[in-house]
């Protein structure tokens, strides 16, 4: 929710702060989709996180900015599931990838990230850097994410930004989303072993303890409200609703997790308090924790009542 505040702090720390051209069109970039994995084997799933994007880059870039590229794999791998595997591809040799040479990767069709300046795209638009940046653009039917830059050192800078503060968190962000709604669910059920393992798993509702960290510097900038706002949902989270699921007080676990919902809309919502995330985000992958409420049976209702009544999406 803080993404974007933490370009002023990365810009003090790091030097020249990295452009987002626009933040709204990257925050919005469909980094992933949801779809079939580990088909043929007893494991498959319906809705694994997928790559929804191919990485490239051009063949007279450096080894230096041909390295990064691994930087912003790796963010992505952390975030999705599978690369979209199946027993048939594997017979036939063909291994997904999600890193491509630059014609093939054109080829493929797929949303792009293309990392470097020294590629067709950028030299038939004419584009131009002044700095480390980010840019999203629409190129013969597909979005097209550019990691530039002046020179070699601010092209791995914009790529070193948008693996950690950009898919990195937004992977962190949702894993933790998520697993709040799957909460929601496993107190309604009384499951409260997998609750508060969930809870105090690293993957889990504490996915979020990189994102938290990362925030840190801006979080001491917030004015008091949202301060007070912040240090409450955290008490509830880590402190309160632990105590609540380990004596299995159901009663209390369902009103101390509506009370952290109401704590999240503040800050998304800008319910008594400035709205910190300035977007919405995309149905296509937000939408995921419909469905997962209604695996254990709850409705949006169940949720979204009173002043969290705002679904979002219809």
């Amino acid at each position: 929710m803080v993404l974007a505040l933490l370009l002023a702090w990365l810009g003090l720390a790091l030097g020249k702060p990295v452009i987002m051209d626009t933040a709204l069109d990257i925050k919005r970039f469909p980094f992933v989709r949801y779809g079939s994995a580990w088909e043929g084997t007893p494991a498959q799933v319906k809705e694994a996180v997928l790559p929804n994007i191919v990485i490239t880059y051009g063949v007279e870039e450096s080894k230096r900015v041909v390295g990064s590229v691994s930087l912003i794999t790796y963010a992505l791998g952390q975030w999705t599931d599978d690369p979209g595997v199946t027993p048939r591809d594997v017979r036939k040799g063909k291994l997904p990838s999600v890193v491509m040479p630059f014609g093939k990767a054109f080829a493929s069709g797929k949303n792009l990230i293309v990392v470097g300046v020294k590629n067709d795209i950028v030299r038939r638009l004419g584009l131009a850097f002044t700095g480390p940046t980010l840019k999203v653009i629409e190129w013969e039917g597909r979005k097209v994410l550019i990691v530039g830059g002046r020179n070699d050192r601010e092209v791995v800078r914009a790529a070193e930004f948008l693996a950690n503060n950009v898919i990195g968190f937004k992977g962190g962000a949702y894993r933790t989303f998520f697993s709040f709604v799957k909460l929601r669910g496993l107190i309604e059920h009384r499951n409260f072993i997998a609750a508060l393992e969930l809870i105090k798993d690293p993957k889990g509702l504490s996915a979020c303890g990189k994102n938290m960290s990362l925030a840190a510097p801006m979080v001491l900038k917030f004015p008091p409200e949202v301060k007070k706002v912040v240090k409450k949902r955290n008490r509830i989270m880590y402190s309160e609703l632990i105590r609540a699921v380990s004596s299995k007080d159901k009663e209390r676990a369902v009103k101390l997790w509506r009370e952290a919902m109401i704590t999240c809309y503040q800050c998304h919502q800008g319910i008594g308090i400035e709205r910190l995330r300035k977007f919405v985000p995309l149905e296509s992958i937000h939408s995921k924790h419909q469905r997962i409420a209604k695996g254990f049976g709850l409705d949006c209702r169940a949720c979204h009542v009173g002043v969290t009544e705002n679904r979002g999406y219809k």
